[in-house]
């Protein structure tokens, strides 16, 4: 569709198919109807209704199923064999829908109710990090439950912000956007200037990144031995504000609370070399998050097509 500016410019306006433009209205309905519902949960109807949708959604969503079990196939085939893949496959699906209605289940809670849900170990790593009065980016991934990490974060007295990126639809970024800054927590968009993170970090606040996505403006790095697009946004920043890199990691235990693990920070010498520094460390900060993934696949987001783009330009024509 075109519309003509006062200026006398053609402005193209894109016109989503009528398809899209319902499965975003009934995103946003959805959204709104759990936020208003929040009180209603309880944990075991967190529990029973994402292990319940999560069968569904795996036998129902072929799209989401197949890209789940060829990542699972390219990284485990030589390990695991095919039903072994299979369940993982389905506990991913499970994991991450039980973690939707918990990511509302928390606007119900007390922060003493937060705070006994989540164990944390290691926290002597992020304030020795942050002992050094240049800020602290954490390094986390879509693992676990990242988003009532940040909330114990703060509960616990930090001052937290993460880099988020937009979803397709402006509207459910910004009730999403809202429900994580009523956590305590600031949003930066990841498209937008960086000079609100270097700010944060010159404040000696921590910054959270989850550079665990396909991103085709990155560079390639080994991921499970298989080169990926990869964000460079977490090396950069560190290289250029000194602040130290704190991989950590939120898993779910058996009993249904969680697990905070700190680590100690990456250990990385600049040669001076940006180019080959960023390159470097980016590939360090995917090892950390290789090895937390490996501890517990289930409870990585396999259904995300992270192999997407090929070093080999020709492989990606078409995508």
């Amino acid at each position: 569709m075109q519309s003509t500016s006062p200026t006398g410019l053609t402005i193209r306006i894109r016109k989503l198919p009528p398809k899209k433009r319902l499965i975003k209205l009934i995103g946003r309905i959805t959204f709104a109807l759990m936020t208003q519902a929040a009180g209603l949960l309880r944990p075991w109807s967190v529990r029973g209704l994402g292990n319940a949708l999560g069968s569904a959604f795996y036998v129902c969503s072929k799209r989401y199923r197949t890209v789940a079990l060829k990542n699972l196939a390219r990284v485990f085939g030589n390990e695991k064999n095919r039903a072994e893949i299979e369940a993982i496959a389905k506990n991913v699906f499970r994991h991450f829908t039980r973690s939707a209605f918990e990511f509302f289940y928390l606007l119900a809670l007390s922060q003493k109710q937060i705070d006994e849900m989540v164990n944390i170990q290691g926290k002597e790593h992020l304030d020795n990090a942050l002992a050094k009065g240049n800020g602290c980016i954490i390094i986390t991934g879509h693992y676990g439950n990242w988003e009532l990490m940040a909330r114990k974060l703060v509960i616990l007295g930090y001052k937290i912000n993460v880099i988020a990126r937009d979803s397709d639809d402006p509207g459910m970024t910004g009730i999403t956007t809202r429900i994580r800054e009523q956590g305590g927590y600031r949003v930066f968009d990841r498209d937008q200037p960086i000079i609100g993170a270097f700010r944060a970090l010159k404040n000696n606040e921590i910054l959270g990144i989850l550079p665990d996505q396909n991103d085709s403006s990155g560079i390639f790095v080994d991921f499970f031995g298989i080169p990926v697009a990869t964000a460079v946004g977490p090396a950069t920043l560190s290289l250029r504000s000194g602040a130290p890199l704190v991989p950590i990691f939120c898993a779910r235990a058996e009993d249904g609370r969680y697990c905070a693990t700190v680590y100690p920070k990456i250990e990385f010498q600049p040669s001076g070399n940006n180019e080959k520094d960023i390159h470097d460390l980016t590939g360090l900060i995917n090892k950390a998050i290789e090895r937390e993934v490996r501890r517990n696949p289930s409870q990585w987001l396999w259904i995300h097509d992270r192999w997407k783009l090929s070093p080999n330009k020709e492989e990606n024509i078409g995508i």
